[in-house]
């Protein structure tokens, strides 16, 4: 008898429980590829700049007129790059931008483990993201990131980077 009251009592919680899971099935079918579409968006860009920025070295300047482009990269990633041996996740490389001979700010190109998962086929470049950042060293709201992706993505035999051979020369 214990047994029965017991189960009469459980009944309307079991509903509950039941209506909770459907409706939770419900919302994630509709909405569930629309909240991992904008979740690949949000995490798309996971470039930072560099906390040891200071030790990094310039390797190669690009002039063009009043307009200048300096890469920098740590010694670690020139050494590994002279090798052949592909860059490892975790490399940052960092471009100064000038423009009427004043730095106006940053470009970083970060590579990361599966980092190219979130971003479409079509637009992918490896594993590598790109942020452009301001003269302090604070995102830039003012740039996209799309526009470095999108002209990297032609130096897929060169792992995205169009420097490649400026690191491979570069002698301290």
């Amino acid at each position: 008898m214990a047994d029965a009251r017991s189960k009469k009592s459980n009944e309307p919680f079991a509903a509950i429980l039941r209506l909770v899971v459907t409706v939770a099935a419900i919302v994630f079918s509709v909405f569930g590829p629309f909240s991992s579409s904008a979740m690949a968006q949000a995490t798309g860009n996971r470039a930072t700049f560099p906390k040891n920025f200071d030790g990094y070295v310039h390797y190669a300047t690009y002039d063009r007129g009043s307009s200048r482009e300096e890469a920098f990269a740590t010694r670690e990633t020139l050494e590994i790059a002279k090798s052949g041996r592909p860059l490892p996740p975790g490399t940052q490389l960092v471009l100064g931008i000038w423009a009427d001979y004043k730095l106006t700010g940053y470009f970083v190109m970060e590579k990361g483990v599966d980092w190219g998962l979130s971003i479409p086929e079509e637009q992918r470049t490896g594993d590598w993201h790109f942020q452009q950042f301001d003269t302090n060293m604070q995102v830039s709201r003012t740039a996209f990131a799309e526009r470095c992706q999108s002209c990297h993505g032609s130096q897929a035999d060169n792992d995205f980077m169009f420097t490649t051979d400026r690191m491979r020369a570069y002698v301290p």
